[in-house]
C-alpha cells in the first residue's frame, strides 16, 4: 500500500476546504451597509485597497440616500446644522447601592438638523412591506420614548 502526500493547498484544490463554510448571518432587517471611500466611490463592500480609506459608513442604503437628500435640503436653505451619528444621553452613568458602576445609556441619532427654528432628531428605519410599519426593536422603542420624555423641546421623527 502506497501513501500519498499532498500539501494543504493541494488538498483544498482537490477536495475543497475541510472547514465548513460559515455563512454570514443576514442582518435582522436585511439592510446592507454602505461605505464611502476617499476617492468618492460608494460600495457595499470594504474595498480599501482599490479606493483608499473609508470616510463615511451608513447602516443601510436608505440611510445613505436620506443623507444625500438632507444635504440637498441644507444646500437649498430648507434645513441647517445637519449632523450625523449624534450621541444623545438616555440615562446618565451611575453607581448602584453595591458600588457597581453602570455606564451611561447613549443613543446615536442618524441625523439631527434645524428646521423652522426647531431641532429635529431623525432615525432612518426600513418599512415592513406586509404591515407598512417601521421595523424597530423593543430596545429602540424604549430608548425612543425615553428620549422624547427627556428632550421635549426636540422633534423626533422616523424616516
Amino acid at each position: 500500500m502506497s501513501t500519498i502526500h499532498m500539501s494543504v493547498a493541494e488538498f483544498a484544490r482537490q477536495f475543497g476546504s475541510l472547514r465548513s463554510e460559515q455563512k454570514k448571518k443576514p442582518n435582522k432587517h436585511h439592510n446592507c451597509k454602505v461605505y464611502v471611500f476617499e476617492d468618492g466611490f460608494v460600495s457595499e463592500t470594504k474595498d480599501v485597497e482599490q479606493h483608499g480609506n473609508i470616510v463615511a459608513q451608513y447602516d443601510s442604503k436608505k440611510e445613505f440616500m436620506r443623507h444625500k437628500e438632507l444635504l440637498l435640503l441644507q444646500r437649498a436653505g430648507k434645513i441647517s446644522e445637519l449632523k450625523t451619528q449624534v450621541p444623545m444621553v438616555v440615562a446618565e452613568e451611575f453607581t448602584d447601592k453595591d458600588g457597581k458602576k453602570h455606564r451611561a445609556i447613549v443613543y446615536r441619532a442618524d441625523f439631527t438638523y434645524m428646521r423652522d427654528g426647531k431641532e429635529i432628531v431623525e432615525d432612518v428605519k426600513g418599512l415592513d412591506k406586509k404591515t407598512g410599519k417601521y421595523q424597530t426593536t423593543e430596545g429602540f422603542r424604549i430608548k425612543w420614548k425615553l428620549l422624547q420624555a427627556k428632550y421635549p423641546e426636540k422633534i423626533f421623527e422616523l424616516y
